[in-house]
């Protein structure tokens, strides 16, 4: 029976966590990323949170309400950035009308929170942009995954080394 327990609860852990996609559109484009400009979001996007009903069936999840702009959370630009360094690349963050010129792509993001007894990622997407703007050379998005109320707590320093070794694969 203590065998049962444990690999059920195994199973439950293992499905606790979100998913992350990444596709990329021009590899030949920019072959050599060796500096990289950070355009740090202006805002996040917030999902308020909303009880859910316990019937005698069990369990029945709200549906959400679509996300609100709210001030920046976390520090996701910094984590970015860090995390581009520990692969090799310069990364500076800044708004997007301070642009230097002498950098190999832009990253962008983009970052949705909940609130579930602390902040947790709901979403977060990350681009790799040329530095004209115009191309998009990757994207990689996490999402929570849809039953939202058994999670890991994801955060931007859990997800997004994940993210950014996708994004430089080879």
């Amino acid at each position: 029976m203590r065998k049962i327990v444990y690999l059920l609860l195994a199973l439950f852990l293992a499905s606790c966590a979100g998913t992350v996609q990444t596709a990329r559109y021009e590899s030949e484009a920019n072959p050599e990323l060796r500096k990289a400009y950070i355009v740090s979001t202006e805002n996040s996007e917030y999902i308020k949170f909303k009880f859910g009903k316990i019937t005698p069936f069990g369990y029945l999840t709200p549906v959400d309400d679509p996300a609100e702009k709210s001030e920046v959370i976390g520090n996701t630009d910094t984590i970015i950035k860090q995390e581009l360094e520990r692969h090799g690349i310069l990364a500076a963050i800044g708004k997007r009308g301070d642009m230097p010129e002498d950098f190999d792509f832009i990253v962008q993001y983009n970052d949705t929170w909940r609130w579930d007894f602390k902040m947790i990622l709901d979403r977060l997407e990350i681009a790799f942009v040329s530095p004209d703007g115009e191309k998009l050379l990757a994207k990689s998005t996490f999402n929570i995954y849809k039953n939202k109320e058994l999670h890991n707590f994801p955060t931007p320093e859990k997800e997004v080394p994940k993210m950014i070794r996708e994004l430089l694969k080879k």
